[in-house]
């Protein structure tokens, strides 16, 4: 009898760890992105705060903050690819596992986020005053920095 009941445990948590890894989001980098979307029915999305969204963003994305993911949801559903970023990739990864909760088949992540396809050349639009400094206060305006000292640049994985 006890042999029974710990194959039973044997496949509870075989079949929990088979979900789990299908709830793995799959990063994309930024070289990768522009190919994905000429591609046709993909679609850029930016869940960050729409203040942060407002300031400065990816040309072409629309914005589905995670705060109301949920309810942004259905407006995806059409869209074959759907590509997810956020300041470095954080918010995002978290919005592409609950996509992928959803149902949704092809979700990224876009590693590094938009900090990452700043940093590969790639234009943004909006007030990014040349270059984009994402650092918000709690009244949610940005906090500017010194723009004589140079900005520390972040290391973004796959980009070298």
């Amino acid at each position: 009898m006890k042999l029974k009941s710990m194959t039973g445990c044997a496949v509870f948590f075989a079949a929990l760890s088979a979900a789990a890894a299908q709830a793995e989001c799959t990063d994309i980098y930024a070289f990768e992105v522009q190919g994905v979307l000429a591609g046709g029915n993909a679609v850029l999305v930016d869940v960050r705060e729409p203040y942060e969204y407002k300031d400065c963003r990816i040309p072409g994305s629309v914005n589905a903050p995670l705060s109301e993911l949920p309810k942004e949801a259905g407006r995806l559903e059409g869209k074959k690819t759907v590509i997810l970023y956020c300041r470095t990739g954080g918010r995002s990864s978290r919005a592409c596992k609950e996509l992928e909760n959803r149902g949704f088949e092809h979700v990224y992540n876009l590693s590094g986020g938009i900090t990452a396809w700043y940093n590969t050349g790639r234009d943004l639009e909006g007030d990014c005053e040349g270059r984009p400094y994402f650092q918000y206060g709690k009244d949610g305006k940005v906090v500017k920095p010194d723009f004589s000292r140079p900005l520390p640049e972040p290391e973004v994985k796959g980009c070298k």
